[in-house]
């Protein structure tokens, strides 16, 4: 399952798309982590099979199991692998929406003298209204973020908050028997308002069981908090007999009658803390290079957490972020509670909460490549904050990266987009539909550059290698980078002047100019190569003189030796002497 795993993330968004069309239904599993009644609410079957990532998994499936012969279709392929696996999105789904909002009509409250509640919700008793409650069903769009000290909920600023509450009436016991009687009913009751506040603020306010409360404008880390209002009028009457008759155990004349409707209220809370993130401090620059005039860029800072970075419409980035669905806790039994019974079933009710993660798999780019067989856009680099990641709880079968790097800058190039594509770029945050689109105003231009290498002071064992770095259009000195010649490095000095000593150099140096990356610079320089010799290692005269003098001073007594040898054998040596 992980080789499974592992071919749907390398192959991106693509494959993940792919999944997403299937439409035939297969049978859900019976699991109580996994809904009955689905798929519905226009979430398609393999997405459906897909959004519930805390069911137990079948991990002893093999390949063999997902090849043809074992699987009669499409939408059988996606169940399966749902069922041994987990499978991430890449970006926050829609279909978690879509799925809240159908769901929560399936809500159906108890009686007056029920109250039907998830296992997660917390009751309170007051003198007459019992197990009353109110739970948050879903704030969307929301995204919970797994980091190492645990997990954020993040909202975006525009949203909103489904509610659920139930509550039961304890009407007191008539009495009956004898010369005074009571008698009890419920004359009215309701949940009478649901209100909506952060951090004190009302921002919404409905009624009812259940209630969808809207909310804007939403900033930091607020506190939501829902208050649902219960109450009830009672009637009761009591009976008094001025005239009662022991023997009959009856009254001989008229009752006397007294009524009362005593009123009863209850307000229930429940809270999230939140934060908003609203991608306000986005950043960034285009970038063109003087060398390869068809090559743009830009430097893009989100100082956030981002899933994706949209260039000239359809081509996007993707970050390291990636996202699964789970059911929210507390809402896989529903409970039923009566003055005399408590008793369970299976929720019909399954709020689905979106989760994001940092995967092992490295920003890239997923859009399809150009006609040319090029990918229209390159990430260069990506960089931020390395950090500890997070423990993901132990159903859901993904695995988080741990370091990893919070890639809150990426630097990006295009040798197929205009320069006009980089002027706007999108970001899209970690929260369903949250974006902001920015101008690259600023531009900034990798300058080409000159290097120019000149060996001196060489000798044997050493050389002197002096480099000079220039503008190519301004001929200025370029400052900032360092040299690279042979095994030796220098910064530039005020002058765009290094000077390395090599140890034994060969005939040629070779050298490189090395400028700080142009996405962490605010003046931007390309690289650059030289060749320089090093200078002949010639002995002076007097040298040669005397290298020639020692020479010969050498080869004389063996030269004498030799023909000494060749006339004492008449010749037979070398020849050099006459036989006769």
């Amino acid at each position: 399952m992980a080789t499974v795993l592992a071919l749907l993330l390398v192959s991106g968004t693509a494959g993940i798309v792919a999944a997403e069309g299937l439409s035939a239904v297969t049978p859900p599993d019976s699991g109580d982590a996994v809904p009955a009644d689905g798929p519905a609410y226009g979430v398609n079957n393999s997405t459906f099979q897909r959004l519930w990532s805390d069911d137990v998994d079948n991990g002893n499936l093999s390949v063999d199991d997902f090849d043809d012969a074992n699987v009669s279709s499409r939408a059988e392929f996606a169940h399966r692998l749902a069922r041994s696996t987990d499978v991430p999105f890449a970006r926050p789904p829609q279909a978690t929406s879509n799925w809240n909002s159908g769901d929560f009509g399936d809500y159906s409250p108890g009686g007056r003298r029920e109250s039907v509640h998830p296992t997660g919700a917390s009751l309170e008793d007051g003198v007459y209204i019992k197990d009353a409650y109110v739970s948050i069903f879903a704030t969307q769009p929301s995204t919970i973020l797994h980091h190492a000290n645990g997990t954020t909920q993040y909202v975006a600023p525009d949203g909103q908050v489904r509610t659920i509450s139930d509550y039961r009436i304890a009407v007191p016991q008539d009495d009956r028997n004898g010369s005074q009687r009571e008698r009890w009913s419920i004359d009215q009751t309701q949940i009478e308002s649901v209100d909506l506040s952060a951090d004190g603020r009302l921002l919404d306010s409905a009624s009812g069981h259940q209630a969808t409360l809207q909310y804007t404008g939403l900033s930091g880390s607020p506190q939501l908090t829902v208050d649902a209002t219960i109450t009830v009028t009672l009637r009761h009457v009591t009976l008094d007999c001025p005239d009662w008759n022991s023997s009959t155990a009856g009254c001989d004349g008229d009752w006397n009658r007294d009524v009362e409707t005593p009123e009863a209220s209850r307000t229930v809370s429940t809270s999230q803390r939140v934060v908003v993130n609203r991608l306000s401090d986005i950043a960034g620059k285009r970038v063109q290079f003087e060398a390869t005039e068809d090559r743009v860029g830009a430097v893009v800072h989100p100082n956030t957490e981002w899933s994706t970075i949209s260039v000239d419409g359809d081509v996007r980035a993707r970050s390291n972020w990636w996202f699964y669905t789970a059911s929210r806790a507390g809402w896989q039994t529903m409970v039923t509670n009566t003055a005399t019974n408590t008793s369970r079933a299976i929720s019909s009710v399954r709020p689905v909460q979106t989760h994001a993660f940092p995967s092992r798999q490295a920003p890239y780019v997923p859009t399809d490549l150009t006609d040319d067989g090029e990918r229209p856009l390159a990430i260069e680099e990506t960089w931020g904050t390395e950090q500890t990641g997070p423990s993901l709880p132990l159903n859901i079968d993904l695995e988080s990266a741990s370091p990893y790097v919070n890639a809150d800058s990426i630097a990006v190039t295009s040798t197929t987009l205009d320069e006009s594509a980089f002027r706007e770029v999108t970001v899209h945050g970690i929260v369903r539909g949250q974006s902001r689109t920015v101008s690259l105003s600023d531009q900034q231009t990798v300058r080409e550059t000159n290097l120019t290498l000149t060996a001196t002071n060489a000798n044997a064992t050493h050389a002197v290698v002096r480099a000079t770095v220039t503008e190519t259009a301004t001929g200025a000195a370029v400052t900032s980078g360092r040299v690279t010649a042979g095994n030796q490095t220098a910064a530039l000095n005020s002058s765009g002047i290094a000077t390395l000593t090599l140890s034994n150099p060969g005939a040629l140096v070779r050298g490189e100019y090395q400028p700080s990356e142009w996405w962490r610079t605010d003046r931007p320089y390309a690289t650059a190569t030289d060749v320089a010799k090093t200078p002949g290692n010639y002995p002076d005269f007097q040298t040669l003189i005397q290298v020639v003098v020692v020479t010969i001073l050498w080869f004389i007594p063996l030269a004498v030796l030799v023909f000494g040898f060749d006339y004492m054998s008449d010749g037979a040596l070398l020849g050099l002497s006459n036989r006769t």
